[in-house]
């Protein structure tokens, strides 16, 4: 590494060293360290099983809509096959 490069980088080591140095500890809100029956702690809980039910049943639609895919991938395939057989047939 030559020296321009050094200087170049300089600026980022000492905000890194800088912004280290300065951390201050994390201090957790009210819900994560707070009282675990307060309102604010059951209304999180709510909306973290509405936000999960929401997402079971998009997948749930998912998975309906493509085994109804499937289905009828299976039923049209059935139907060119009887087609090809009756013109064969002719």
């Amino acid at each position: 590494m030559n020296c321009k490069q050094l200087m170049n980088m300089t600026p980022r080591i000492l905000f890194c060293l800088v912004a280290i140095l300065n951390a201050q500890p994390a201090i957790a809100c009210s819900v994560c360290y707070g009282d675990p029956n307060s309102p604010i702690t059951k209304g999180v809980e709510a909306g973290v099983l509405v936000l999960l039910g929401v997402v079971v049943g998009v997948l749930t639609l998912l998975a309906s809509l493509l085994l109804f895919w499937m289905r009828r991938a299976a039923i049209l395939e059935g139907a060119d096959q009887d087609v090809e057989e009756a013109n064969a047939v002719v």
